[in-house]
């Protein structure tokens, strides 16, 4: 029998090659650097055209499509009620893969929080990873016994000590240490107070 050839559809080729770029963007981004890279070396790099890229997004766009993808694919999930995991150190390590991943390469972390502080609609990720944090928060608070509205309260105490902290080591005030350390203990304040 004749096999059929089935061409990919429209959206499938698009996601193949947002893949192929966004792959070749982090190679190159980590071997040159953010300054250090062009889009003609990712469309280069990914075997495909200028424009072709440019319909992928800009180059600060793609770094964060490669900081996005990464930071999605570290996020924890909340524990299960009744897990041994304090609420305090689920909320305290939480952030550790993120500082991590900043850690790993310094220009490029900057050069992140920067597209990311832009505010630009297709930099629009960090409301995303924000809603993120906040629901996997706020369920690791619930599942400890803390009603709804101060988990959530909670929860958005850290992002934002979080978000706080990028500024600090984008600006050059801090390092990653005093970062973790300082995320640990707005973990504790969180877990330990009851409202008024």
């Amino acid at each position: 029998m004749f096999a059929e050839h089935v061409q990919p559809t429209r959206a499938e080729q698009k996601r193949r090659t947002t893949a192929r770029v966004t792959e070749a963007a982090a190679r190159l981004f980590r071997e040159h650097g953010f300054h250090g890279t062009t889009v003609r070396q990712i469309a280069a790099e990914a075997g495909v055209s200028v424009g072709a890229v440019m319909a992928v997004g800009d180059k600060e766009s793609l770094l964060s499509l490669v900081y996005d993808d990464a930071i999605a694919a570290r996020i924890p999930p909340p524990p299960a009620a009744g897990s041994t995991t304090s609420a305090a150190g689920y909320l305290a390590r939480y952030f550790d893969p993120f500082l991590d991943l900043f850690a790993g390469n310094e220009e490029l972390a900057r050069a992140y929080f920067r597209a990311l502080t832009r505010g630009r609609p297709e930099n629009a990720a960090l409301g995303g990873l924000r809603t993120l944090a906040e629901n996997n928060l706020t369920a690791a608070l619930v599942n400890t016994g803390m009603p709804e509205d101060r988990a959530r309260l909670g929860a958005q105490v850290m992002v934002a000590g979080y978000l706080g902290e990028l500024v600090l080591l984008a600006a050059g005030t801090t390092d990653f240490r005093q970062a973790a350390a300082r995320i640990r203990r707005t973990a504790e304040f969180v877990t330990s107070h009851e409202r008024p």
